[in-house]
């Protein structure tokens, strides 16, 4: 037999006329409320101990010839020289507004623009030198031993003539200039015709320093024909590829940021249902971050010397199946600093993904969100430095670690 139900205000009013001492369900404390407030809990997990796990490194995002950074270094562990090409001098000029063809080049000097607060000048100076290339090279494949893929240098750094010119450089200014002391109109008119072939080579002489270069540019003085004038002509370095000696040390099973060829960390995971007796999917995700662990400083020239910014981002498919070519989507949390100092000191890289695994924890199991997401410096191509950090093929102690700060979904029973 049913029970009759009675209104709660009815309830209520009843009580009052009783004189009835007891407080209403919404004045309860939190000592008598049914069930109990779930504590927040810090959780860690090795990458290793997660359900699944991969990590990886990707690298060639910049590569020497389309990265911002332009090095000249004679030093004992760094070798840099800068190979180019001025490929398109004119046949004629304007005069006023007609054109004229070019009758010869009668002089020319080379800018070469420097970004003062990065480069190093020893007491004694450096000799900077424009040398013509004796052989070409492919802009893309050039390296220290190659002039192309399967094609080696008959001399490390590239195959030179004589000088056509050298500027001795004893102070730091923003701009230098090496006047060409050869027959100026003889080289011009073989590179306009050759479309710059085969090309020239920046190299810098001198036991210390390094200079930092940031644009290469040809100033000529062109005479046109049947005219006692000079027209200015301008044109600059394409390419522009840095080679050097020693190469990029290889990844190996290490995660990398930074470097050049450029250096991505690519990773994905799977998150338990279930840690440590808690549910983690319909609990409540504070925080969460993955977090690297920084190995030892690399030796130089390849030491990191100076604070980067990175920044995480989500992966628009598996970085297992299309490698580099995976695309990319959305930054995912506040861009990150790699500080030298910090990552010296055992300090580990954390990127933040609280929103990534609240989405994931809101999810019913069969519709949750693909973890997948890379790591990559902002901007790419700036620095020969990089840092290595601990995969998940290392010991524990410098596999990547899932933290995450939860509150577990309250268990609401009947008092």
């Amino acid at each position: 037999m049913k029970g009759r139900t009675v209104p709660l205000l009815a309830l209520a009013a009843a009580a009052a006329s009783h004189g009835c001492t007891e407080e209403a369900l919404t004045n309860l404390s939190s000592d008598l409320a049914p069930g109990e407030s779930p504590p927040t809990v810090e959780l860690v997990i090795p990458a290793a101990e997660l359900p699944a796990w991969r990590d990886t490194t990707y690298v060639g995002f910049e590569i020497p010839s389309t990265a911002s950074i332009r090095l000249l270094s004679d030093r004992a562990d760094l070798q840099a020289r800068i190979l180019g090409r001025f490929s398109t001098l004119p046949d004629s000029v304007f005069v006023d507004t007609v054109r004229v063809a070019v009758e010869m080049f009668d002089g020319a000097r080379v800018r070469v623009v420097l970004d003062t607060s990065r480069s190093v000048l020893p007491p004694e100076g450096l000799e900077a030198s424009l040398l013509p290339l004796t052989r070409s090279f492919l802009e893309d494949e050039a390296t220290w031993q190659l002039a192309s893929d399967g094609d080696p240098w008959d001399t490390p750094g590239g195959d030179f003539g004589q000088p056509l010119g050298s500027a001795l450089i004893s102070e730091l200014t923003d701009t230098i200039f090496i006047d060409l002391d050869v027959n100026v109109d003889s080289v011009l008119t073989a590179w306009r015709d050759g479309n710059g072939e085969p090309g020239f080579g920046l190299v810098a002489e001198g036991p210390e320093g390094e200079l930092r270069v940031r644009s290469i540019g040809l100033i000529a003085e062109a005479r046109p024909e049947g005219l006692d004038t000079l027209v200015t002509v301008t044109r600059g370095a394409v390419p522009n590829t840095l080679v050097f000696d020693p190469p990029t040390p290889p990844t190996g099973t290490s995660l990398r940021l930074v470097g050049l060829p450029a250096a991505r960390i690519y990773f994905d995971f799977e998150l338990p249902e279930r840690v440590q007796g808690l549910d983690l999917r319909g609990s409540t995700i504070n925080r969460a971050a993955i977090e690297f662990r920084p190995l030892a400083a690399p030796q130089s020239p390849f030491t990191l010397d100076v604070p980067l910014a990175a920044a995480a981002f989500r992966l628009r498919a598996d970085p297992f199946e299309l490698h580099e070519r995976t695309p990319i989507g959305e930054t995912l949390g506040p861009f990150l600093v790699l500080d030298p100092d910090s990552l010296a000191a055992g300090g580990g890289l954390q990127l933040l993904i609280t929103d990534f695994v609240q989405v994931w924890a809101a999810a019913e199991p069969d519709s949750s969100p693909d973890l997948r997401i890379g790591v990559r410096p902002f901007p790419e191509g700036q620095e020969l430095g990089l840092w290595d950090f601990g995969s998940v093929e290392d010991a524990v102690a410098l596999q990547p670690l899932l933290r995450l700060l939860i509150t577990p979904r309250a268990a609401f029973r009947l008092p």
